[in-house]
């Protein structure tokens, strides 16, 4: 463990259902971080099919834990697969850990509970290797809301590329939340409003597509305003920080009825109208956007139009906006081996600086 540095590979399955991203890094748990490698593993379709009728189960109450635990080992094989194939293809000689996000089913903060997919110790068992994982938990039981997680990685990226202060950096993943770094280095996160999650939900739906691409059908459609009007009136935009949101907390049931492209047009405005109206309300010299939704150049160029050159794509300034999530999965894990904070009160509302993740 020279200088302190220790080598984890971070794994995150998104709401989307798009796959397992997977992440190579070492770091020292602080300032020191290093970005390896990284690579995108399918989820087998069986698996796919399985999760999105659970996730679309828990708002109708209709699984049974028996569903829950198939969908679980389902989830847990292809973990251990792409682990296997992510270390052979790229040749990886030096793992000390594997830190685990694991996939999202249900979260209420409300309710205290977050449930993610992931048998820790049949993982531990098939990789021989030190899993960390079920990373929320703690912090919901000492008063936090369980999310945002990522924000203490955002810090570590803003000051790794010199942005000038303050600083915020919105990921568009499932769910979008925003971490802003002041000029005197204090840390504020929250869930800012809905990512992909609706759209993603929408078009397989419709589509039996798991995304749309590039936002090629949001861009061939019409803002309904009337309806985007009434989504943005829901109670959780009023709501003071800190938050967090379930990815089934919004509804399809306004867009239904009206035009392909129109519903995907205005479902896109939601998303980014959330993320707008809430930076409007901040004076920031620079705004990072990463996540899956800046493959969405429908809601980019919203985003751009409205707040100007403050946004910048973290594409242009730090390599895949893609595997943010996967490497700061890892490195929340390494924050875990050597007992460091992973959330604060700033980020999630915990009544003190609290590390989080259990060790397999």
């Amino acid at each position: 463990m020279s200088n302190n540095k220790l080598h984890a590979i971070g794994i995150m399955s998104g709401t989307s259902l798009d796959g397992i991203d997977v992440s190579y890094v070492s770091s020292d748990g602080k300032s020191t971080f290093t970005h390896n490698c990284s690579s995108l593993f399918k989820f087998r379709e069986s698996t796919r099919k399985s999760l999105h009728t659970l996730v679309n189960n828990f708002t109708k109450n209709k699984n049974s834990i028996s569903n829950i635990i198939d969908c679980e080992n389902l989830v847990s094989e292809d973990y251990v697969n792409a682990i296997r194939k992510f270390i052979k293809s790229k040749n990886i000689k030096k793992v000390d850990l594997i830190a685990l996000h694991g996939q999202t089913i249900f979260h209420s903060s409300k309710n205290k509970s977050s449930i993610q997919l992931c048998n820790s110790s049949y993982i531990a068992e098939k990789t021989n290797s030190l899993i960390v994982s079920d990373f929320r938990q703690k912090d919901l039981l000492n008063g936090g809301e369980g999310a945002p997680l990522v924000p203490i990685f955002h810090k570590l990226l803003i000051n790794k590329l010199k942005l000038k202060k303050p600083c915020s950096f919105i990921n568009i993943g499932g769910i979008s939340n925003i971490s802003i770094l002041d000029n005197r280095g204090k840390l504020t996160a929250y869930d800012i409003g809905p990512g992909m999650c609706l759209l993603d939900q929408f078009v397989f739906f419709k589509m039996k597509q798991p995304f749309d691409n590039n936002g090629i059908y949001s861009s061939r459609g019409k803002i309904n305003n009337n309806i985007l009007r009434q989504l943005q009136n829901d109670k959780f935009f009023k709501k003071k920080p800190p938050k967090s949101l379930d990815r089934n907390y919004f509804s399809l049931n306004k867009v239904l009825k009206i035009n392909f492209y129109d519903a995907c047009a205005t479902l896109s405005a939601f998303t980014a109208y959330a993320i707008i109206n809430d930076l409007k309300k901040i004076e920031n010299q620079k705004i990072i956007i990463s996540g899956g939704g800046t493959k969405n150049k429908f809601i980019l160029n919203l985003i751009k139009e409205n707040l100007g050159n403050r946004v910048i794509s973290i594409d242009e300034i730090y390599g895949d906006a893609k595997f943010i999530e996967s490497q700061a999965f890892a490195y929340l894990g390494i924050r875990r081996i050597k007992n460091l904070p992973i959330s604060l009160p700033g980020t999630t509302g915990v009544k003190s600086p609290i590390t989080g993740g259990k060790i397999n």
